[in-house]
């Protein structure tokens, strides 16, 4: 008897050891999916996208290609080492810069990695489109330096690289005709404007009056025909002639409107910005505007249920909310808002919103005001009072989302981030794709 208990509690033991084993599986963070690289691809198609433009535009080259019976491999950046370049004849580089001529954060860790390696690269024949913003010191920089390094490790460019500046047409025209004559591979309507389709501003509302900041509005359009779907965390792009404009959405298809947090822009010379100046004063409701949704994949919410940390300033508070809403609709309550303005009686932005979502526990709330004496505060600075707090959800699985400026608040706030988290911590939002911007 004494022995088939013990056998008893021996397969016992092994089930509830397989039942934990299962839990923790379940339980880790999931990283992201190594890159499927096919052994006998012949064509390399490489992005670094920010918006996600980038990644289109690769993504429909590749499909041109494999149209015409290539065998290729998409793939973004930091899905490969650089030492697997070295595998490759004939590669395409889509890369955009952003920032002070900064990489997209999906080829953050290839650079890092890149930069202290110089591997064989001698038989990969490339061309590379660079995609930037000439209102930046550093135009096209992280493409240039990109460049450079492949060139140092011996890789042969075939094309000039090509630089375009705010998506202007002709150089993109320029660089599919000489892609298609290195390729013999022509892309369909390679050349085309993007579709935009025609929306009609509904109504407009001052969120700040009284504020010593600029203006804000929340702009509400309406699509002249169906609905467009979108998910929470893209992008309207706004064209007044030929110049485009990008605003994070604040809204889900759901609501039945579009809606953009605007701030009114008044530039040097005393004019008015040109998206924001239609928008927030030379429009009237009823006027038309064309308008693109774009996806912006690397803002997205992950697809695990996991809690969520959204960190912004300003209108960089449009792009959250429409990740919030969308967590709202799931059901998802941990959820952890730290958002900073000017002036705690005037810039209580969409309070009704935010406080009902509080006060019904799926929102924990923290509004930090920089202009208010004598406790004005900065986001990074009501972060690192709650140090304690941060590092209990980033164990947790939490991700993190960032909107707003880039040198206002990108830049300080993953300095702070560093500086408060481990490195094993830090490491492991950015393995695991936790840690999710949209900076402008």
């Amino acid at each position: 008897m004494s022995a088939w208990l013990t056998a008893r509690e021996l397969w016992a033991g092994l089930a509830v050891l397989g039942w934990l084993t299962l839990c923790a599986t379940c339980l880790l963070p999931a990283r992201r999916r190594p890159a499927s690289l096919d052994p006998a691809a012949d064509w390399l198609v490489a992005y670094a996208s920010q918006s996600g433009t980038a990644q289109g535009m690769a993504r429909q080259q590749a499909e041109a290609l494999i149209s015409a019976g290539r065998r290729v491999d998409l793939i973004e950046l930091n899905q490969l080492q650089p030492q697997q370049l070295s595998r490759y004849h004939r590669g395409i580089l889509i890369a955009s810069s952003w920032g002070d001529g900064e990489p997209p954060d999906n080829a953050a860790r290839f650079w890092r990695l890149a930069r202290q390696q110089q591997p064989d690269l001698r038989h990969l024949r490339y061309a590379m489109l660079a995609l930037g913003d000439s209102q930046y010191a550093e135009f096209c920089g992280f493409a240039r330096q990109l460049d450079g390094w492949l060139q140092r490790s011996g890789a042969q460019m075939t094309l000039p690289r090509l630089e375009v500046d705010q998506l202007d047409p002709a150089p993109l025209q320029r660089w599919h005709t000489q892609l298609a004559e290195w390729t013999g591979v022509t892309v369909a309507d390679a050349t085309a404007q993007p579709v935009t389709d025609q929306w009609q501003l509904v109504t407009r509302h001052h969120l700040n009056s009284g504020s010593p900041g600029a203006p804000v509005w929340l702009i509400r359009l309406r699509p002249c025909g169906v609905m467009p779907r979108w998910q929470a965390g893209d992008l309207a792009r706004l064209r007044i002639g030929r110049q485009v404009r990008s605003y994070s959405l604040a809204s889900l298809p759901e609501d039945g409107v579009l809606e953009l947090l605007v701030r009114q822009v008044i530039r040097a010379d005393g004019q008015p910005g040109l998206g924001s100046g239609w928008l927030c004063n030379q429009s009237n409701p009823g006027d038309l505007v064309q308008l693109q949704i774009q996806s912006n994949p690397q803002f997205h919410l992950p697809e695990e249920l996991r809690p969520a940390i959204l960190i912004g300033a300003g209108t960089g508070l449009a792009g959250l909310r429409s990740l919030l809403k969308q967590r709202q609709r799931q059901g998802l309550a941990d959820n952890w808002l730290i958002f900073g303005e000017r002036c705690e009686h005037h810039d209580r932005w969409l309070a009704e919103e935010l406080d009902g979502w509080a006060e019904s526990g799926s929102l924990l709330l923290d509004r930090c005001f920089s202009r208010q004496h004598p406790s004005g505060e900065y986001v990074q600075q009501r972060l690192a009072g709650k140090a304690d707090q941060l590092r209990t959800w980033v164990d947790r699985g939490a991700t993190i989302h960032v909107c707003g400026s880039l040198s206002n608040l990108g830049q300080s706030v993953q300095q702070t981030l560093e500086q408060l988290l481990s490195a094993q911590q830090w490491q492991s939002l950015q393995q695991h794709d936790r840690y999710r911007r949209d900076l402008y």
